[in-house]
């Protein structure tokens, strides 16, 4: 007996060793489906290593099977809104015997999968449980145009395979899956990416990194000149002003320095609204790079309210930059010496070097840099994009007219604002030296710039049959240049003029009214009345903001939103302003006037430019992220703290030595005594008399 039972053991034990694995349903009905399909040429030896991958994952082979656990072998979440199914971008590129077995060598594509071919979509929310799958994730979008029937799909295959092979690769994927709409989708391959592929840097790439490193080395160099010999620094030859241009520790001192006609409550507003500015990006490329719970953030709307009011409508806040801007312009057109034209043209050039220099700085970044400081699997789809427009239209960017030359392919769209504040600064010099030179054509002709700018909201809207604001459309794709109302209405400078002419207005009083003489000659009541009310105007604004888009406001009623809306929201702002200024407003004007605010304020326009540039490194992500308002903040935070250092860094090494060097060149100013005083009446004389009645 225990002799039979020996003998059974090890044919037991044999017919185990020699027992091939058990068969993988998946895998035999991929190989099925790819032995049926027609293979050119060029494609047999792909197909044939796809085969040997398929077997040796049957026989549990380390290589193959490193390979196959690299690809999702099904999309999940799609009905929640999960877009992106990328698999292990790393494990398929970075396997460890890469170096040894070159032979085993992969490459990573991505797939766009659209199951509904014929791009109907229905504006309703199902709720019937027991109705057919195919119902929700074809035919519905969200009230963001969010779709359910896009797939983006990473997949591993043995590298040199054309995408024709991949195509067909990931149609028998998707046969297997349980989503049969996905078994006769349309598949394309956006881009393939070899394992250890050489990395091959522009000429661009060197120039700007070279360019840096010498310019860190000049103001290093200069820093030491100008503290070491500061007699010989001393002189006014040209290599002294370059160097104490350059001088790191003159330049530090720039941006914590103060001025007495400074209105410090604007420094908490400028860095606030900065902030406010680059969470609500975050928020929205965090969406538009696909989260596994996109679905939250469209039922915010219903199930927070409250937070879907302040955060539907956050577009409404750069008019705060727009107004602010005006006000500084405005209570500086006083002291401005433009009665001649090279004097126009001196104070426009000074203008254009003070915003060009960041712009330039990020345009060549994302034009030749980016695209080497990270990778992932949806990278070339954003990061890579992003950077094909900027090497063919940086210099529109950098002419500022990027928001009206081929929009469409616009560099960097965020930084829209840019050439808007350049060209509506560009008009009121012009407006102001028509006025010096007749003061009734210059009154006329702003009159007319009023007037078309303020209509022209309205025209836009109601030619073009716009949404009454910015939706922005989550269908497929992050890009909003194609959005109409992005392209048409919200980035062109002559839909934006209102709020800067208000905030002229309000810096022509100030020019009159100083608020150095007239500080707090309002009453606490008066001004936390004042202050309460303007608080109040802007919530109702992104209120009625928030109603427009859940209920898709279009007509009429759009044209006169978008024409009264970003006017009375520049005047609310304006009012916190003045009612901090002149009046004595608890807490508020304390908190926003906060010394911290000075040097932070100061860099907040880099912070505007950089951050835009920054985010699309998001795009290196390696599976989906989660929609998450408290995470959003703290990306937020970190890329805000990222910012302001690169922006004092090219303050430091770039804005201020070319502001240094080319400010004596285009200096305007009159010596003190003959500063030009605008008075009530509108005239302007010496400074001779002040008045101190409001």
């Amino acid at each position: 007996m225990l002799f039979k039972s020996v003998v059974l053991f090890f044919v037991f034990v044999n017919v185990l060793a020699k027992e091939p694995i058990l068969e993988i349903p998946n895998l035999d009905h991929i190989f099925d489906n790819l032995s049926k399909n027609e293979w050119d040429a060029d494609e047999v030896p792909c197909r044939d290593k796809i085969f040997n991958i398929l077997e040796n994952v049957k026989n549990s082979t380390l290589w193959a099977t490193w390979v196959w656990n690299s690809i999702d072998q099904s999309p999940t979440g799609i009905f929640f809104g999960a877009r992106y199914h990328l698999g292990s971008y790393d494990q398929c590129l970075r396997p460890p015997w890469l170096a040894t077995h070159p032979e085993l060598r992969t490459q990573y594509c991505l797939a766009e999968i659209e199951m509904n071919k014929d791009g109907i979509k229905k504006m309703e929310e199902i709720s019937d449980p027991y109705v057919r799958a195919e119902d929700y994730y074809l035919d519905i979008t969200s009230h963001f145009g969010r779709s359910f029937s896009y797939i983006a799909h990473g997949v591993c295959l043995p590298a040199g395979c054309p995408t024709k092979s991949a195509v067909k690769f990931v149609q028998a994927l998707m046969s297997t899956g349980h989503l049969r709409a996905a078994r006769d989708a349309a598949v394309s391959i956006h881009h393939c990416e070899e394992a250890a592929a050489p990395r091959e840097y522009s000429t661009g790439y060197y120039v700007f990194m070279y360019t840096i490193a010498a310019l860190l080395f000049i103001a290093v160099a200069s820093t030491f000149y100008v503290s070491e010999y500061p007699v010989t620094a001393s002189s006014n030859s040209f290599v002294n002003h370059v160097a104490k241009s350059f001088c790191l520790r003159r330049n530090w001192n720039t941006v914590f320095k103060s001025d007495e006609d400074e209105l410090p409550c604007l420094h908490g507003i400028r860095f606030l609204t900065a902030i406010i500015i680059a969470f609500a990006h975050c928020l929205a490329i965090s969406q538009g790079t696909s989260v596994s719970n996109a679905i939250d953030f469209d039922r915010m709307t219903t199930d927070k309210p409250a937070m879907a009011v302040v955060t539907t409508h956050f577009d409404v806040l750069v008019d705060t930059f727009f107004s602010l801007s005006g006000l500084l312009v405005g209570k500086s057109l006083a002291t401005l010496d433009i009665t001649k034209s090279y004097t126009l043209m001196k104070n426009i050039i000074k203008r254009y070097i003070r915003l060009v220099v960041l712009l330039a700085v990020t345009v060549f970044y994302v034009a030749h840099i980016s695209k080497h400081t990270d990778d992932g699997p949806v990278y070339p789809k954003i990061a890579f994009y992003e950077q094909e427009m900027c090497e063919k239209n940086w210099l529109p960017a950098l002419l500022m007219v990027g928001n009206y030359y081929n929009a469409l392919e616009m560099c960097q769209p965020a930084t829209w604002y840019i050439p808007c504040d350049f060209h509506m600064y560009v008009m009121t010099l012009v407006l102001l030296y028509m006025y010096r030179k007749n003061s009734r054509i210059g009154t006329a002709a702003a009159a007319i710039v009023f007037v078309i700018s303020f209509i022209m909201p309205m025209i836009t809207i109601y030619v073009y049959d716009l949404p009454a604001i910015l939706a922005y459309n989550l269908g497929v794709d992050i890009n909003i240049r194609p959005n109409s109302t992005f392209r048409n209405f919200y980035i062109k400078t002559h839909n934006r003029i209102c709020p800067y002419a208000i905030g002229l207005a309000a810096g022509y009083l100030m020019s009159i009214y100083k608020p150095k003489d007239y500080r707090k000659i309002w009453s606490k009541t008066v001004s936390f009345l004042g202050t309460y009310v303007s608080l109040n105007l802007m919530l109702v604004i992104l209120a009625l903001g928030h109603l427009c888009l859940v209920y898709r406001v279009h007509g009429w009623l759009a044209c006169i939103f978008a024409t009264f809306e970003r006017n009375l929201f520049a005047v609310a702002v304006l009012g916190v302003v003045i009612f901090c200024i002149y009046g004595q407003v608890p807490l508020i004007n304390p908190f926003l006037s906060w010394s911290v605010f000075a040097p932070l304020s100061r860099l907040s326009y880099g912070l505007y430019v950089i951050h835009i540039a920054l985010l699309y490194q998001t795009s290196s992500m390696r599976d989906n992220m989660k929609h998450h308002l408290f995470q959003t903040l703290m990306n937020s935070l970190g890329l805000v703290v990222v910012s302001l250092l690169l922006s004092l860094m090219v303050w430091l090494l770039a804005e201020a030595p070319l502001v240094n060097i080319t400010n004596p060149y285009l200096n305007t100013k009159g010596p003190a005594k003959e500063k030009v005083e605008i008075s009530r009446d509108g005239a302007y004389h010496n400074d001779t008399s002040k008045q101190k009645s409001l």
